[in-house]
């Protein structure tokens, strides 16, 4: 195993958080309303696809770092966005937009047949691969899972930068809402007042989150609860989050069963990445290339030095 596996896997263990290509999603977490844009909503199944196509060293960058995973989602939205606007207008029926979509066909049928050539084995890894593997990355030290925290919340829709009717009305909500805490309980006022849909439909439970995935401003406040406890309203650019602890669990080390799935895909990505290096080899044996290296030097100009 190289280590560039190694390096990989040890940021998908860091918080068991699988890449978006191989995390098992439940039919409520795909049709969660993510973001709305104007008039229409747009649902995690929208995005995921396109999450999914990121290089894994994205995905797993992306999984420990919430604000740069909401920035990327907006800029797909905004991608589809302008996409729609383009076509309505017939934009890419223009020549040289016609053209680079040509190219982009042809590079899409090269990339799908060699990686359809280059699948490993149904039965890759074995057991015993996945044996080697393990312990080599336990013997690395990369097996370490984080302190991990079980919340739940109650949001507050109020994105930084809102005109003043917004704000006053999502102050005059948080403030009604830490009023009714009082004497009310957590989920069944997450239930009603939450502006999240997905985790208030769940009396605002957010499930397992590691430390290192809970933005830094909510996480400065949940490393000091108790168990059952909860925060004071927490500001972020999104809006207002009050948090509850339900449980923690300690820093361990993750099991083979545990981290099964994302090392067996990394074997696999590594493997397919032999075989296609192995068949561009012998493609190139029998097709040999002769460049003319100083017509190639003249397609591209020096820049003039001003």
């Amino acid at each position: 195993m190289t280590l560039k596996l190694t390096s990989l896997l040890a940021l998908s263990l860091a918080s068991l958080t699988l890449p978006f290509s191989t995390r098992a999603a439940t039919a409520s977490d795909d049709t969660a309303i993510i973001a709305k844009v104007g008039d229409s909503e747009v649902r995690a199944d929208d995005i995921k696809p396109l999450l999914a196509n990121l290089p894994v060293r994205d995905q797993l960058a992306l999984a420990h770092d919430p604000a740069a995973l909401n920035e990327l989602v907006r800029s797909f939205i905004v991608q589809q966005l302008v996409y729609k606007e383009a076509v309505a207008k017939k934009w890419e029926q223009q020549p040289q937009v016609a053209a680079q979509l040509e190219r982009l066909r042809q590079q899409a049928v090269t990339q799908t047949y060699l990686q359809a050539l280059a699948t490993p084995p149904a039965d890759y890894p074995s057991d015993a691969d996945l044996q080697a593997a393990y312990d080599l990355l336990k013997k690395n030290n990369a097996l370490q899972v984080p302190k991990q925290y079980h919340v739940s919340q109650i949001y507050i829709a109020d994105p930084k930068g809102s005109d003043k009717a917004t704000d006053e009305k999502a102050q005059s909500k948080l403030d009604a809402v830490q009023k009714a805490l009082k004497s009310a309980d957590f989920a069944g006022l997450a239930k009603t007042q939450s502006d999240e849909a997905a985790s208030a439909a769940r009396g605002g439970d957010l499930g397992w989150l590691a430390e290192n995935q809970i933005q830094p401003e909510i996480k400065a406040r949940v490393i000091t609860l108790s168990k059952g406890s909860v925060t004071e309203a927490i500001r972020t650019t999104d809006g207002w989050h009050i948090i509850k602890l339900i449980e923690t669990k300690e820093p361990y080390i993750a099991s083979l069963d545990e981290v099964k799935v994302p090392l067996t895909n990394e074997l696999r990505k590594e493997r397919a990445q032999a075989i296609s290096k192995a068949y561009l080899t012998e493609l190139l044996k029998q097709n040999p290339v002769t460049l003319n290296e100083i017509a190639v030097s003249k397609l591209v100009e020096a820049p003039k030095e001003k």
